[in-house]
């Protein structure tokens, strides 16, 4: 049995590594050059430099990738490829269990990741795996937890053994659009926290960011029905913390040189990888006429799609004086 983690970015070359301590792993890259490196360097030094890779890890072109019936497929690839890396295993996987590591939003559909994939291959069981995650914290061994949610309590238990290490621990879950929405909805917060540090507006009002985003992250999911359970779990407020407070996160560091004045896509160019708030928060837009009182949330979107707002100003008058 063969574990394919299918995405070669930091957080697929992670996952990869942690569970190949105890099986055998293919990691599954775009191009046959990019495998051929990771194998002959053992490190991916493109996406997570200075990470020793084992020797049960191989990496393959996906197009050189053979899936056998026992086999199990996880999905770590940026959320705008997601749809044309589905239709091709649904030529080559169908059937088999499918972990959706992918987070994000497709604002066009209304859809997450998972609803995508589920859509797309409904021959295989489909489990998503989400939480409070920084992928080189993982990576360089700090020990983290995260969740496995499904609504196949037979392939989820399946799953949950043959994924098991000793870095990364599963909680299981049967909420699976709330883990989606939830992994989905933090992000805009943590731009937003990013915005703040970029404007230099110090710990307080960070702190205010964070406090008045959970309300209206609350607000949110709770017209999305989402579990309290899951909200104020480790896929919910968990993984909020993480995204807001961690250096390392993409969404923080798109916000801060937002903060700095830098515009949206020389900011989406810089980071250098998919920023899933950016995508959410089109949909807070589409969310303007839902009966929601949203007001942070609708002025990050507005930080980051309109150019030439004043920023500082803005964010004062919203935490400070709107209150």
């Amino acid at each position: 049995m063969t574990i394919h983690v299918i995405g070669a970015g930091n957080w697929g070359t992670t996952l990869a590594k942690l569970f190949a301590g105890t099986n055998t792993v293919s990691l599954c890259t775009h191009s046959r050059e990019h495998a051929f490196e990771i194998n002959a360097q053992r490190e991916n030094q493109r996406y997570l430099p200075g990470i020793r890779l084992p020797g049960s890890l191989t990496a393959k072109a996906l197009s050189d990738t053979v899936f056998d019936p026992d086999d199990v497929v996880v999905l770590a690839v940026p959320s705008r490829v997601l749809p044309e890396v589905s239709q091709q295993l649904r030529v080559l996987a169908a059937g088999l269990p499918l972990i959706c590591a992918t987070k994000g939003f497709q604002h066009a559909s209304f859809k997450t990741m998972g609803q995508l994939v589920r859509e797309m291959i409904p021959e295989s069981p489909l489990i998503v795996l989400s939480g409070p995650n920084i992928a080189r914290e993982l990576a360089s061994g700090l020990p983290s937890k995260a969740v496995l949610a499904s609504h196949d309590l037979t392939a989820l238990t399946r799953v949950a053994r043959t994924l098991r290490n000793e870095t990364l621990v599963f909680e299981l879950s049967r909420d699976v659009d709330g883990v989606e929405l939830c992994a989905a909805l933090k992000g805009v917060i943590a731009v937003g926290v990013g915005i703040a540090d970029g404007l230099a507006l110090g710990d307080n009002m960070t702190a205010l960011l964070m406090t008045y985003g959970l309300r209206e992250f609350v607000e949110i999911a709770e017209f999305l029905e989402i579990r309290h359970k899951t909200i104020y779990g480790i896929a919910g407020l968990g993984d909020l913390i993480t995204t807001c407070i961690s250096p390392n996160s993409r969404n923080r560091r798109f916000g801060r040189l937002l903060g700095q004045g830098i515009g949206t896509k020389e900011a989406l160019s810089q980071v250098g990888m998919v920023v899933e708030g950016v995508q959410m928060a089109r949909t807070i837009v589409e969310m303007g006429d839902l009966n929601i009182s949203i007001p942070l949330f609708t002025m990050i979107a507005r930080a980051i799609f309109e150019e030439g707002i004043p920023l500082r100003d803005e964010f004062v008058n919203c935490l400070i004086h709107s209150r």
